[in-house]
């Protein structure tokens, strides 16, 4: 299976499965849209529920491969009812429905397997429903993925930590690599975040080669915001993350902060960089209004500069 993407719409509820689902049939709607590619379905499954507590709608659209999709019928002569099933570890999703010119839709119905659910309780996850079962299903979470990512050390690992990474891309080579780097015993969701924003392991190792280790959400904000490795090796040793974050946000580089602490300005903090940004004084105006003036403060550069004045 190659996942596509991922939508999870109106989760309204204390609780996305509430343990009432456990005797609950878990059914929903399917969706293909379009002809097939390259070997691969679209494929959506969208669910409602509203019991007890517990109200919300599920959908995830995915690429599977067609000889997951076992009954899928192939050419315009197949239009027509269809049924299908998708056979994995954790249990069996058949769809009944309509196909028509490559596309179609109906209903299906989940059947869990016993054997993996009491394998998931003696691995520690109590209280699994079958709608906790059905989308570990849905997201092919088989008996291997669940111990290698018990073994990666990640703290408050849950089932839906499970179907969170699975869905986001978050593999055990990222994982292993973050450790690598430094960051081991990372909370589930550290790593989502991290997974998100398109932080990478090498990035993090040039954030750590720098002399400092920020935290999982301070690489975030990095990443975010655009900061390479190297501008906060060069400024870490002065400032802050948030004024680091600042600084970069107004356009102040690494070698403006150099150059006017060489001429003098090593107090200056990140809200006087800024300023001295802001109204377009430059080292090269600092210096050469020294030359001029003697010693001048950055508020009287910043005077020089609005009036004209070397």
């Amino acid at each position: 299976m190659k996942s596509s993407a991922l939508l999870t719409l109106a989760l309204v509820a204390v609780a996305v499965a509430p343990a009432s689902v456990h005797a609950a049939i878990v059914d929903g709607r399917w969706k293909i849209e379009g002809r097939e590619s390259g070997g691969h379905v679209s494929l959506n499954l969208t669910r409602s529920w509203n019991q007890g507590n517990s109200k919300g709608t599920w959908s995830s659209t995915e690429d599977y491969d067609r000889d997951d999709l076992r009954g899928l019928p192939s050419g315009r002569s197949a239009d027509g009812p269809v049924s299908m099933t998708i056979a994995r570890e954790a249990g069996t999703i058949r769809l009944d429905g309509q196909m028509d010119d490559g596309q179609g839709s109906g209903k299906f119905t989940f059947t869990p397997d016993p054997n993996y659910v009491a394998d998931l309780k003696r691995a520690g996850f109590g209280n699994v429903s079958d709608d906790d079962v059905f989308r570990l299903c849905a997201h092919d979470v088989d008996r291997a993925s669940i111990r290698e990512a018990r073994s990666l050390g990640l703290r408050d690992l849950t089932l839906e930590g499970l179907i969170r990474m699975r869905s986001h891309g978050v593999t055990p080579e990222f994982v292993r690599a973050l450790n690598n780097a430094g960051y081991s015993n990372l909370a589930v969701e550290e790593v989502i975040r991290l997974q998100i924003h398109g932080v990478t392991p090498e990035y993090v190792r040039g954030l750590v080669s720098a002399g400092k280790k920020p935290s999982p959400e301070e690489i975030v904000r990095f990443k975010i915001h655009g900061l390479e490795p190297a501008y906060v090796s060069t400024l870490s040793r002065w400032f802050g993350p948030e004024e680091m974050v600042r600084l970069h946000l107004n356009g102040v580089s690494a070698d403006d902060v150099r150059q006017f602490r060489a001429l003098g300005y090593e107090s200056a903090g990140a809200e006087d960089l800024v300023r001295l940004q802001n109204n377009g004084v430059s080292p090269a105006f600092a210096r050469r209004a020294q030359e001029l003036h003697g010693r001048v403060t950055i508020d009287e550069l910043i005077k020089l500069k609005i009036n004209g004045i070397e």
